[in-house]
């Protein structure tokens, strides 16, 4: 490699490295050489190459694990999943892996709380579904879901097969489904025992998303709390011009 004089020395290693992943030269998994044979070869720093990596560790490209086998390794390609679109989550994962799952981890009806009965525009602890799913990329955990349906407007939805897209049993089932969407996105550090769920450490950074789903007519069915691996899925949000 050949250092643009004219850039940042760690801005030129990292777009390298970059544009090396994204060509398929390092795969998955791939153990980047020790930090300080890696420096030398390079010409640059120690700190020049760290933070180099530190920039590819930001977007995804690259993970690091500690202990005797650990390093820096070229990660996975993240999935694209657009949350502003409505076709459901697994369809949208299903163009990138072979397999897309959900395993449901509670499904039972609940009085809301206050913030469920406020986006949902339903009284003080009226009934409410809440189906808690965690999704799968392939074998990979990568959302954790938290969905509430007003009870009145879905009977007997917990009977049904959970597992599968609710969007598609609310559209079949109920004709009753969302057409449009009002989403918050905030950063969340995970607890413990979402972070064991999700498979990561205790701690990180994810993305949490609070969605309302409105049917045609404006009226919200749907309010979901989810959290997302941004290590693992690339998220986008799409939009037009009016």
């Amino acid at each position: 490699m050949v250092l643009d004089q004219g850039r940042p020395a760690h801005q030129s290693i990292s777009e390298w490295l970059s544009s090396l992943i994204a060509a398929e030269h390092l795969s998955p998994g791939f153990r980047l050489p020790a930090e300080r044979g890696f420096a030398q070869e390079l010409g640059v720093s120690r700190m020049t190459l760290r933070q180099a990596l530190d920039s590819l560790l930001q977007e995804g490209a690259i993970v690091r694990a500690v202990g005797a086998r650990g390093g820096s390794f070229v990660a996975e390609a993240r999935v694209p999943v657009d949350i502003s679109n409505l076709m459901g989550l697994s369809k949208q994962l299903l163009r990138s892996v072979h397999s897309a799952s959900s395993r449901v981890l509670t499904a039972e009806t609940v009085s809301a709380d206050p913030s469920v009965t406020e986006a949902l525009q339903l009284p003080d602890k009226a009934p409410v579904h809440r189906i808690h799913r965690l999704r799968f990329a392939a074998s990979t955990p990568v959302v954790l879901e938290d969905s509430f349906l007003p009870a009145d407007l879905f009977p007997g939805f917990l009977e049904k097969n959970l597992d599968g897209s609710l969007y598609g049993l609310m559209r079949r089932d109920y004709e009753l489904s969302p057409f449009s969407s009002v989403e918050e996105l905030n950063p969340v550090i995970i607890s413990v025992q979402d972070a064991e769920l999700l498979e990561i450490r205790a701690a990180s950074a994810v993305l949490g998303v609070k969605r309302t789903g409105l049917a045609r007519d404006g009226r919200p069915v749907e309010y979901s709390r989810d959290l997302i691996r941004t290590d693992r899925l690339k998220i986008v949000v799409s939009g037009r011009a009016e």
